[in-house]
């Protein structure tokens, strides 16, 4: 009975959170995430393919990590939106296998190189914060800062984040500990980052994964990490693919995209 009632209680969970993603507005974001790798004179000026309507562009950060950070009024929302590495296969045969426990819980570790990354902009990132809802998105290692600054604020925010081929960025403990925030981690068939780095080295996801199964629109949604009925089933030989990367929502991603 016991095993019964906590099935109902998943299935419940699972059709809530289905009803509640809306491809849309995941669409909306992915194009957010795609500009960041234009051009900085079309990002500035907001003219660019991937640029959409109803963004007002408070600050716009250029370096190793492109940022835009602006006011949306469709989404009603300040949005935080951070790019991808410029050299995405460069950054994928180098990734960073180390640990670090920057938290008060030194048991929570995370991705020492990307944490890192986000620490460079954190100050400039929290002077922002002048509404009480958040949208954080971003692409490929991008994905991860986005994460890691929702991780930062989802206690004093109301802070929804869409990622876009993420990689894993810590250990269970962090997993456990990032299970309130509300992630819509949108993963593409075969792409390879999102099994980077491995299992075998202590690294986890966090929920919850929408994963689109081909170049369409069919997805499916697992509530659980690291779910073999979403992209871990075509781990370990099968996800290797660098152009389902760069193909999110029939979207093409990357500056050869702008």
């Amino acid at each position: 009975m016991y095993m019964k009632i906590l099935a109902i209680l998943s299935q419940l969970c699972m059709f809530l959170f289905a009803t509640a993603y809306d491809e849309d507005i995941a669409k909306r974001n992915l194009q957010l995430s795609a500009a960041t790798y234009c051009d900085t004179d079309e990002i500035t000026n907001w003219d660019c393919v991937h640029c959409v309507s109803g963004i007002e562009l408070k600050q716009t950060i250029f370096g190793d990590t492109n940022i835009i950070i602006a006011d949306d009024t469709v989404q009603n929302a300040t949005v935080f939106v951070f790019r991808g590495s410029s050299n995405i296969p460069n950054w994928i045969s180098n990734i960073e296998l180390r640990f670090i426990a920057p938290y008060s819980d030194t048991n929570i570790k995370v991705h020492r190189g990307l944490y890192n990354e986000y620490m460079k902009y954190k100050d400039i990132l929290l002077m922002h914060l002048s509404r009480e809802k958040v949208i954080i998105t971003g692409h490929s290692s991008g994905a991860a800062l986005s994460m890691f600054m929702a991780y930062d604020i989802h206690k004093t925010h109301d802070v929804t984040v869409y990622t876009f081929g993420k990689p894993r960025i810590g250990n269970q403990n962090f997993v456990d500990s990032a299970k309130n925030i509300t992630h819509y981690r949108i993963t593409h068939h075969n792409d390879i980052v999102p099994h980077l780095p491995e299992e075998v080295l202590h690294y986890r996801h966090t929920n919850t994964e929408i994963w689109y199964t081909g170049d369409g629109s069919n997805y499916k949604i697992c509530e659980n990490s690291e779910d073999p009925d979403c992209s871990n089933s075509c781990a370990p030989i099968h996800c290797d693919s660098i152009d389902d990367h760069l193909l999110y929502i029939g979207i093409k991603i990357g500056s050869d995209s702008c």
